[in-house]
């Protein structure tokens, strides 16, 4: 493993610095050549190691064998002290092995690529009564709150929770990501969200229908297939997943858009090309930017196949997503928007292994139903400012827009 210190001899803190107007941190392009694997200290002050290369990121993402999510031993590295998200071992994202395949099963079956399809049309109306919000009150309009309504209330729509409460669950998803509130502030906000999700759950069974959370309950209740602290979980955890990272690629993938507007102008010129346009966007300018990524554990010694190191045993290391998008070994000029890459390699913005995103073919269609609805409404939306003023999140776990004011 080669020299990753910084100037003191010690190794650097992680997350590293981003780039300008949250770009890709330029600390990963020097280490993907000087020390691709490297050790790093986290925000806790636990050591880890980081890894920076595409295909060494690929590797460990995809290998559930030796390396695993579960970090529930006191000695495994975390890489925020004060996260809800991070803290909760009975969550999706952070198990592993026969419970964690046990509770995807449960839920599998309502994010198939064919469900994705026939959201289509609800997804669609969501999107055409906001966009009549945002005409209506005139310019300039920030499309966060685009951003932010759409995923929000489609998740409801889908789980059978009330359109009303989409304020509070984003307020209670905000509360979860975050490493800045006072530990009160998280603690007040995760026992709410639970209630919230048991009285929920009270309502759904005195009066059941056919939602996602109707399905989980059955689970619960007649099959028994999960105990009643997993179904507030599972419930939590849908609502956190389904909110804020697609809020954050339809931000992200707009600012990409209209900061460099000649690929805005390349697709109102060729629509085919919005498939290949969102993969790109995607890959170029991920939800969450430098820290979007999960540690693992290793279970056993590993060596990369790459050449790039050994992980040994006990060991945690972060596989940052921008990294793999960003490595030009794979993907030339990484740099550079193009929507003509060829479809060689995966952009792992959705992840591998077991933890691939669920949602991966909702996200998808609400991608290309927005660009779509956008380049048909507004064909000359432009930023209202200058890319370099928009004001950017701190203190949460994945950096994102806080505002995207436009004009047309």
């Amino acid at each position: 493993m080669s020299d990753s210190s910084g100037a003191s001899g010690a190794p650097m803190p992680f997350p590293f610095p981003d780039g300008p107007m949250a770009t890709a941190p330029p600390e990963f392009a020097r280490r993907r050549s000087e020390c691709p694997l490297s050790e790093v200290v986290l925000p806790t002050g636990d050591p880890a190691l980081v890894a920076v290369r595409h295909a060494d990121i690929q590797q460990i993402m995809s290998d559930d064998k030796n390396f695993t999510r579960d970090l529930s031993s006191p000695d495994a590295p975390r890489l925020f002290h004060n996260m809800l998200l991070l803290e909760d071992p009975t969550i999706l994202l952070n198990m592993h092995g026969e419970d964690h395949l046990r509770l995807r099963r449960i839920v599998a079956s309502a994010f198939t690529p064919r469900r994705a399809e026939q959201a289509r049309p609800e997804i669609s109306k969501i999107i055409d009564r906001l966009l009549d919000d945002v005409e209506s009150g005139g310019h300039p309009a920030d499309l966060m709150t685009f951003a932010r309504l759409l995923p929000t209330r489609f998740i409801s729509q889908i789980l059978g929770v009330p359109e009303d409460d989409g304020e509070q669950l984003l307020e209670w998803v905000s509360a979860w990501l975050s490493f800045a509130l006072p530990r009160e502030d998280l603690d007040r906000a995760a026992n709410d969200f639970s209630d919230y999700a048991r009285a929920l759950v009270e309502r759904k069974r005195a009066e059941p229908g056919d939602s996602l959370i109707d399905h989980i309950i059955n689970a619960h209740d007649v099959e028994d297939r999960l105990s009643e602290n997993e179904l507030i979980s599972m419930i939590r955890m849908l609502i956190i997943g389904g909110n804020e990272t697609i809020a954050n690629a339809i931000s992200r993938s707009l600012f990409s858009l209209l900061s460099q507007r000649q690929h805005w102008a390349a697709l109102l010129a060729d629509r085919s090309l919005v498939p290949a346009a969102i993969e790109e966007l995607l890959r170029h300018n991920p939800p969450g930017g430098g820290t979007t990524g999960l540690i693992r554990l290793a279970t056993a010694d590993v060596e990369l196949t790459s050449g790039s190191g050994v992980i040994r045993a006990g060991q945690g290391v972060f596989t940052p997503l921008v990294a793999a998008g960003h490595d030009p070994a794979v993907f030339p000029d990484p740099e550079q928007i193009r929507f003509d890459r060829p479809k060689t390699h995966s952009t792992m913005q959705f992840g591998a292994g077991r933890h691939y995103c669920l949602g991966v073919h909702l996200a998808r269609v609400e991608l290309e139903l927005t660009l779509n609805a956008l380049l048909d409404r507004f064909p000359n939306l432009r930023l209202a400012v200058p890319p370099a003023e928009l004001p950017w999140s701190e203190g949460s776990y994945g950096v994102g827009l806080t505002g995207l004011p436009v004009v047309w």
